[in-house]
């Protein structure tokens, strides 16, 4: 049955069910216990999706469950040996980002998650909810691996963002990116930029700084997140907020960085000259935040932070 005021959130729901009809239970539980104004929050974030999608939705759906399939992979892996799989970006690059077929599959199978797993949707909540008001009138907007550009997308709406930037190292992501947004009807109002947060061409004295800099799901992807997260700090405004959404224990074909708790997450932040000033973690679907740390499961860490004082 349809539920009044989510019709696009049912939408993607069913998609998915006609091509797996046993991830019913599963769904029901990642969409329990939202307030009805965080639903409608998640069905505007649906219909973004389903924009990206297109005439391609089906594919999108087959392409979600076998990455969750590929993740099952991973997992035992994780659990047999107590670590990701890659350990480099060389071997992520070689099996995942410079395998075409792979690659695609993948990435459409996350832009699904993104509303479908419980501590994806939730991400994408604080970020709204807890990140964005927090910054000032006239802010300026940072996004490093914007991906499929659905927070860069909402950050460059806000009637209250005065500039909007995205950085990536790959320039196919960006093509990517900017197709995104295209799609999403916000293009004009971001600037795109092929850059390394290990070593930006860039500059903080001479192109500026930013009143919120967003970091979403690219730790783990990094081989020294430290010193990334650092050369950030140095893009914050004074007062500046950043934003970042990092998992633990969370096995994937291209994770290489590891971080298993909160101790972890706050001595990482710290020795990046960083002060965190909020954190929140949520537990995979299915699992309340007890169970899911005691067996080692996927904890989503969303942190918001500024520069040490």
């Amino acid at each position: 049955m349809k539920t009044v005021g989510r019709e696009q959130l049912d939408r993607v729901v069913q998609g998915v069910l006609r091509q797996w009809p046993e991830h019913a239970k599963f769904l029901e539980q990642s969409l329990a216990g939202y307030s009805a104004d965080e639903l409608a929050l998640l069905d505007g974030l649906a219909g973004r999706v389903l924009r990206l999608m297109g005439d391609e939705a089906g594919d999108y759906y087959a392409s979600y469950r076998w990455m969750c399939g590929e993740i099952n992979k991973e997992t035992y892996f994780f659990k047999k040996h107590g670590r990701y799989r890659l350990a480099t970006f060389e071997e992520a690059d070689r099996e995942v980002y410079s395998n075409g077929p792979f690659m695609k599959k993948y990435v459409e199978g996350i832009l699904a998650s993104q509303v479908l797993w419980k501590n994806h949707s939730s991400a994408f909540l604080y970020f709204r909810q807890d990140f964005l008001p927090r910054l000032p009138e006239g802010f300026r907007y940072l996004e490093v691996g914007p991906g499929h550009g659905l927070f860069l997308s909402m950050a460059a709406e806000d009637p209250r963002c005065a500039r909007a930037v995205a950085w990536d190292v790959s320039e196919e992501s960006l093509r990517q990116t900017r197709a995104a947004i295209a799609a999403m009807g916000v293009e004009a109002r971001v600037e795109l930029d092929r850059q390394d947060i290990h070593a930006p061409t860039r500059a903080p004295e001479t192109d500026g700084t930013f009143d919120g800099v967003a970091l979403c799901e690219v730790l783990e992807h990094l081989e020294e997140p430290r010193e990334a997260l650092a050369s950030l700090g140095a893009f914050l405004a004074p007062e500046g907020l950043l934003y970042v959404n990092v998992p633990l224990n969370s096995p994937a074909p291209d994770h290489i960085f590891l971080l298993r708790d909160e101790g972890e997450v706050r001595d990482l932040f710290d020795a990046a000259g960083l002060e965190i000033v909020d954190l929140k973690l949520v537990p995979m679907t299915g699992y309340d935040l007890a169970r899911a740390q005691a067996q080692n499961l996927t904890v989503s860490c969303f942190v918001l932070a500024r520069r040490g004082r």
